[in-house]
């Protein structure tokens, strides 16, 4: 692994033989501009992709959310409805056909 100022020799070894082409020629493209311009397109290409692959999975993660407090908000209507139902069971009186047999009775 190189060390940031070897890496800044190594990059700048590279651009001032260009950086000196473009200063004698300025109307003339850098050599390897054509180069770098096709990457930078790709490389904006792949980062334009995945903003909208992200944007996709917001939206996913958004909806999921929405669907979990939905079904959240259901499950708490029906925990109410059971615990209400079973205080009106609790509080009505045993008939004796439901009352449970005593041993003696037969």
């Amino acid at each position: 692994m190189k060390s940031g100022t070897a890496c800044a020799i190594g990059l700048l070894s590279v651009l001032l033989p260009m950086a000196v082409v473009a200063a004698q020629n300025p109307g003339a493209p850098a050599a390897g501009s054509s180069t770098v311009q096709r990457q930078l397109q790709r490389t904006r290409a792949e980062l334009q992709q995945q903003r909208a692959q992200t944007d996709r999975l917001r939206a996913r993660v958004n909806d999921l959310e929405r669907r979990g407090e939905a079904n959240r908000s259901r499950l708490e209507q029906r925990d109410r409805e059971i615990a209400d139902l079973k205080r009106k069971l609790a509080a009505m009186p045993a008939s004796p056909a439901t009352a449970p047999a005593t041993a003696g009775s037969h």
